[in-house]
């Protein structure tokens, strides 16, 4: 058998091992070894399209980039929303932010090892950057590990960095 039909096979096992009374199988991907899971506490926002981002993201991750992706659960307290490459992750949609909505997620996000932000909307790639200059500026150099490491995807697929600690 050949290394990466072997590492789909463990991914696959890993997959089919998730508890359905706790998660939700929702995609495999047979040649990246990718899959995405919904734990049944995560709560995708109804509210702006962002519950459906998260999923397209999730899938995206998966199918693209052979991320194993688990959708966290959510709580009282306020949670990332994923985690893959033993690291946590929080998404933000912003479509319809502007500089100071996008600052704000920013800090939201905080509460994450990194963000990804997904825009269908090329100007927003602008906004972001400035945004992210911005935020970053408000932090004194001791303060700046407090920030999540900042990528975006974009309708092209790509994981991209922009901003890392």
């Amino acid at each position: 058998m050949t290394d990466k039909a072997e590492y789909i096979r463990e991914a696959r096992a890993k997959y089919e091992a998730y508890d359905a009374d706790v998660w939700i199988k929702a995609y495999f991907d047979e040649d990246s070894g990718g899959y995405c899971v919904y734990h049944k506490k995560h709560n995708f926002s109804k509210v702006g399209g962002g519950g459906e981002v998260e999923k397209i993201l999730g899938i995206l991750l998966a199918k693209y980039h052979g991320k194993q992706v688990e959708f966290l659960p959510e709580g009282w307290q306020k949670q990332p929303d994923i985690t893959f490459d033993g690291k946590t992750w929080d998404i933000k949609f912003i479509d319809q932010a502007n500089e100071e909505t996008i600052r704000k997620a920013i800090r939201d996000a905080c509460k994450a090892d990194n963000a990804i932000f997904y825009f269908t909307k090329d100007e927003k790639y602008l906004t972001l950057l400035s945004a992210i200059e911005r935020e970053v500026g408000r932090y004194t150099k001791g303060q700046i590990k407090y920030l999540p490491d900042i990528y975006f995807i974009n309708e092209s697929r790509l994981l991209s960095v922009l901003w890392k600690k």
